[in-house]
Order: C-alpha cells, then structure tokens, then sequence
C-alpha cells in the first residue's frame, strides 16, 4: 500500500483505539547529544536507586543493540489530562494525595492493550515483525517522542506537546521495515521556567536536569526505606507521586480533558486516618488494578504517616502512638517523626 495512505489510515486507527497521536522516526535520529545527556544523568547519580536505567545503557541509547531489526520507530502518546487542577488536592491536609496517573488503572495494561490492536493492524499492512514497549523496557521513550514530532522534553524533562499540554503516557513500537519520518519538534519552554521553581524539594538542578533523590515522585513511589529527614515536610500529603511540575505547566491551557472512559475514578476522598487503617489485604483490594498496588502497603503506609506528620493536626497523635513497635523500622521511625513534629507544631 501507499506510504501515504498507510500514515492516514494509521492515525485513524490510533484514534479509534484511543490514542492521541502517533509519530514515526528511525533510529539513525538518535544522536550523540541524546546519548551523552542520558549518560551525564546516570555519571551524577541522579537515578538514584533505579539501577535498572543503567545496568542497560547501550541498549537504551542505541535502538538497533536492543533489536538489531529495527528500522523504524513509531510512538505514541496516551494523555490522561485532569479534570481538576491537581495543586488544588495538595491545601486539604486530610486527604491522601495521589499522583493523577496512579488514580486511574494501571497504564503499563491500558497502553500496551491498545498498542497491541494497533499492532495487529500494522502487521497486516507492511508485512512486518516488531516489538511493543510500555516503560517495561530500556526505551528512550521521551527522546523518541520528540524526534517523532509528538512533542518536546520540556524543562523538567517530561514530553510537552503544543496542542495537547504535558499529561501523557507514551508506547514505542519497533518494526523491521524503513518508513519516512516525521520532523522533530521543537523545544518550545521559551524563558519559562515555572517547572523548576514550583519543585517542593529543588530537585532540579537547572533546566532539563531532574535528581530524582529529591524528587518526591521518585521519593514517595520508587525509594524504599526511610526518606530523608529534610526532605520531609516538602512532601506534604503527597502520598504516591507529585504533580507540582506537570501541573503549572503553561502549555496545558490548550490540552482537553482525557476522553479515557476505561481509566479508574479518582481517590480524591481517601483520607489519611482511612489509609492508615489499611491491612495489606485491605490495601490491595482498593488499589487493585492501579499503579499504587505495586507499591505495597508497607511503603505506602510510610508515606501517609510522613503525610501526617505534615497535616498540623495533632489529633493523628494517637493513631501513630500505634505504629511506634511496628516491625518495620522506617514505618516504626516515621511514626516518631511524625509525633514529634505533631507535638512541635501544636
């Protein structure tokens, strides 16, 4: 079929499974530039525990050593645009504040399912293999977002698209036949740099620079035992991520609410006294489905009684006098952290 047509006819099919762009690019496009940022990022420690992202380095800067067949690179993006502000969550100090992605089912399950449709479809028309990669996978995914024209990597190295804000999730698809690329886009942050000055903890170290051991997504989801002390209260009643960045964002005033009708309602009125009366059972029957449940409930009790402990309200005394012999000992340690700073604050 025409090249042409088969881009058209791709993009319908993009949109009927509910995806919201599609780009193409060819690993050739992966430049030296790109290749030396990812490696600065790891060189500074600024992945912090995730040893995954460098245990695989050549493989993730190099598309052809990951999959020697591949001759071309689709992407696609997945937005899941609030309805609400999310910095509106972060003043109610009873509330546990979960980051928006986690509110909604599991996307490692909603984008690969609808990549896998569009898969099929793809197979069909060019006669080709390919493979299918959603964050499991040691995929550049932003950079390639990028140079397949879905956006930039905006200033706080999150993708940023012109028409569509900065909520995505994003799929790759590899395939082993050559197709024309799209142009890359442009950055387009200008001067702004309301990203970086509304991070709680300074986790940026200047534009396009994230240390993720001070970033409270990094922080409150991947890290585990006991978070820094003075890190703390920045982490306010962020329970499970952070928005701050994504959230003020200018670019989102022309993004439309997501029209993801098979995502998960929010828990915007799980409370802190009801998260921390979770049993682990408990805890994975309401999480169930979502990104949360693999946090486990041990750490993520740790972060509401740091959410606590953040709240001024010393009537959580009592609750985390419990959790003072609590077996683990971060949860046990927050537990006195918490108190102390309830008791300070009165």
């Amino acid at each position: 079929m025409e090249i042409l047509d088969f881009k058209s006819q791709l993009q319908q099919i993009v949109s009927d499974v509910g995806l919201s762009s599609v780009g193409i690019t060819d690993p050739s496009k992966v430049d030296q530039s790109m290749k030396e940022r990812f490696k600065q990022f790891i060189k500074n420690d600024w992945n912090a525990e995730m040893d995954w992202l460098e245990k695989r380095i050549n493989e993730r800067v190099a598309p052809e050593i990951l999959w020697p067949s591949v001759k071309s690179i689709l992407v696609f993006t997945d937005d899941y645009t609030p309805s609400e502000d999310p910095l509106k969550k972060l003043k109610d100090k009873r509330l546990s504040n979960l980051s928006v992605f986690a509110t909604k089912r599991d996307y490692h399950k909603v984008v690969k399912s609808k990549l896998k449709i569009v898969a099929s479809w793809v197979k069909k028309k060019l006669d080709c293999d390919l493979k299918i990669f959603v964050d499991t996978a040691p995929v550049m995914e932003k950079p390639l977002a990028q140079l397949s024209g879905l956006g930039w990597q905006g200033k706080h190295t999150n993708l940023v698209s012109r028409s569509m804000g900065n909520w995505f999730f994003i799929g790759v698809m590899y395939i082993d036949k050559s197709l024309p690329v799209d142009k890359p886009e442009e950055d387009n942050c200008g001067s702004c740099t309301k990203c970086l000055d509304i991070c709680p903890t300074n986790a940026f170290k200047g534009a396009y620079k994230l240390d993720a051991r001070k970033c409270i997504a990094y922080l409150t989801i991947e890290h585990r035992g006991a978070i820094d002390k003075e890190l703390r209260s920045s982490i306010g009643n962020r329970v499970f991520g952070c928005d701050d960045c994504l959230a003020i964002c200018p670019w989102n005033k022309f993004a439309q609410i997501t029209r993801n009708l098979n995502y998960r309602d929010t828990f915007s009125d799980l409370s802190l006294e009801k998260a921390l009366s979770f049993s682990d059972a408990e805890f994975r029957k309401f999480f169930s489905g979502t990104a949360v449940k693999r946090l486990g409930s041990t750490r993520f009790l740790r972060n509401v009684i740091y959410a606590m402990g953040n709240s001024g309200n010393r009537g959580y005394v009592g609750l985390l006098e419990r959790f003072l012999g609590y077996s683990v000992d971060y949860v046990s340690e927050a537990a006195a952290w918490s108190i102390s700073e309830l008791k300070k604050n009165a």
